[in-house]
């Protein structure tokens, strides 16, 4: 959940009420024992208190699962929920460590606590990088596109570039010795726009203009030799291991390439190094993705077995009351 200026009041309006409903607690465990002269256990009022809220309080953050399922039915919004989770479930680690006295029992308080204190550590890094990465990624990597659409538009990147270089060298000569069928169509078109981004009206992307390219056919079999060395590259991102995968090594295999080629190939290698770079943008945007979406599943899977260990502790704490 983002937490920017504009959900500050929203915040404030959960973290306030979660904080005093902790102070009062502790505060009120405090004085009970001082009054004991030691710190009491989880079966004094105070400790039972605390243990009551803290559970009631898991019991409250597994109900934002079936909140999901329900969305349909368009009950309270979700940010008020997960806004109620977030600082709730803040303040509930601090309630279980008062209720259990400060120290373990046995081996299910202790298997308790301790997969506790792991779901709580995940949500935490959960939130920490939804509100860190998102914002990093808007900065760093203006290419980034919709995650499950990455493979798509790389094959249209790669049929760009192609294109391009039909339009700007022709062929090369052993293209020339293959069947015509096996080659992609030139469409006519006084200009080419290369990336991945189009809308009618205006072009958004580089444009080349095929007169002002036309002239680089005599780097033709330079060109068309590049472009299948980075091609796999363009595909598939960094499995590809190619120079242009890193971007200092892209930088100076481009340099190569101009040096080999004429000036005016330049506007080409450009737009060829440009979708290098868009790729590695790529490649980033699937790392970060993984990091921050991989916490999840063990996030879940954490609250699940403490939720089901929360209902046998108290089963047996009932027991022998």
């Amino acid at each position: 959940m983002l937490i920017d200026r504009s959900q500050t009041k929203l915040h404030v309006a959960f973290a306030v009420p979660a904080a005093i409903l902790l102070i009062a607690c502790t505060a009120y465990y405090a004085s009970e024992s001082v009054d004991a002269g030691r710190a009491v256990g989880g079966g004094s009022k105070s400790g039972l208190l605390c243990g009551i809220v803290a559970g009631a309080i898991i019991l409250f953050e597994m109900l934002l699962w079936p909140r999901k399922a329900l969305r349909r039915l368009r009950l309270i919004p979700a940010k008020y929920w997960m806004a109620a989770h977030l600082w709730l479930g803040v303040v509930s680690l601090p309630l279980a460590i008062v209720h259990c006295g400060f120290h373990l029992g046995g081996w299910l308080p202790t298997t308790l606590m301790v997969l506790f204190v792991l779901a709580w550590i995940s949500g935490v890094y959960g939130l920490v990088v939804q509100n860190i990465l998102p914002r990093w990624m808007l900065s760093n990597l203006p290419a980034e596109t919709i995650y499950s659409q990455i493979d798509y538009v790389s094959g249209r990147t790669v049929d760009d570039a192609r294109q391009m270089l039909l339009a700007a060298c022709g062929r090369s000569i052993k293209q020339q010795r293959q069947s015509v069928d096996e080659e992609p169509e030139l469409v006519a078109s006084t200009a080419i726009v290369v990336g991945a981004l189009r809308q009618a009206g205006k072009t958004s992307g580089r444009t080349l203009q095929t007169k002002s390219v036309s002239d680089a056919r005599e780097d033709a079999e330079a060109l068309w030799a590049a472009f299948a060395e980075i091609e796999p590259f363009l595909l598939s991102g960094g499995h590809a291991k190619v120079p242009v995968a890193d971007r200092q090594k892209a930088s100076q295999w481009f340099s190569r390439l101009r040096s080999a080629c004429s000036e005016r190939a330049d506007a080409i290698i450009d737009s060829l190094e440009g979708m290098c770079d868009q790729r590695r943008q790529f490649d980033t945007q699937q790392t970060v993705h993984r990091w921050l979406h991989f916490w999840l599943p063990f996030h879940i899977g954490l609250s699940v077995a403490v939720t089901v260990l929360l209902g046998v502790h108290i089963w047996t704490a009932l027991k022998y009351w």
